[in-house]
């Protein structure tokens, strides 16, 4: 048996210097460089250049997929908040003709506005199919708007709690349409940088 600190004669040096190096450092396929860090979704190595704000420690691959899956979801968010009260409205209507008060009687003040009510109600209905951060906006924006123009005028005239209390519960869907509204352009602006990445 050898002592300690002496070398076995059947050991040479080469293969002493081999146990006490590190093991080789895992390389980024994609920029052929050390990885930094490795990807939360699939485990892939990453190095510096492929770590930008867009990819939120994800490589570049599941980045992109789990943008893909999320602009869908939020749209869909979006569009029930958008499409819910056209159809309370339509839904009040025809109980309305139903009883007997036919829409004959609407002068063209109130029909122009069931119309204008179309507007968020068609965004609704196109963000299903089509998540796009421009139609969601645009109806937030109409459904806020009308809302604003129905009930802002008989408040100023005649201060009510209640109206106030209307004014808060109609605009709560479509305030927090708009904030998502926002997620979903800012989603589809990340899944555009990571396109360039690519």
């Amino acid at each position: 048996m050898a002592s300690p600190g002496v070398v076995p004669p059947s050991m040479d040096l080469q293969t002493l210097d081999g146990w006490f190096q590190s093991p080789p450092r895992a390389t980024c396929q994609p920029h052929e460089r050390l990885a930094d860090s490795v990807c939360s979704r699939c485990g892939s190595f990453q190095c510096e250049a492929c770590l930008t704000a867009a990819s939120d420690g994800l490589c570049q691959p599941c980045a992109v997929l789990t943008t893909n899956e999320t602009l869908p979801a939020l749209s869909r968010r979006v569009a029930w908040k958008l499409v819910f009260l056209p159809i309370v409205g339509l839904g009040c209507l025809m109980s309305l003709a139903a009883r007997g008060a036919p829409w004959s009687r609407l002068n063209p003040e109130q029909i122009g506005f069931l119309l204008a009510w179309l507007v968020p109600l068609a965004c609704g209905l196109a963000l299903l199919t089509r998540p796009r951060a421009l139609i969601a906006i645009a109806g937030s924006l109409a459904a806020l708007t009308l809302i604003v123009l129905v009930l802002v005028p008989p408040l100023v005239s005649d201060f009510s709690g209640l109206r106030v209390l209307d004014l808060t519960l109609l605009s709560a869907a479509p305030l927090v349409a708009l904030v998502e509204a926002v997620q979903l352009d800012r989603a589809w602006r990340r899944r555009a940088m990571l396109e360039q990445l690519a």
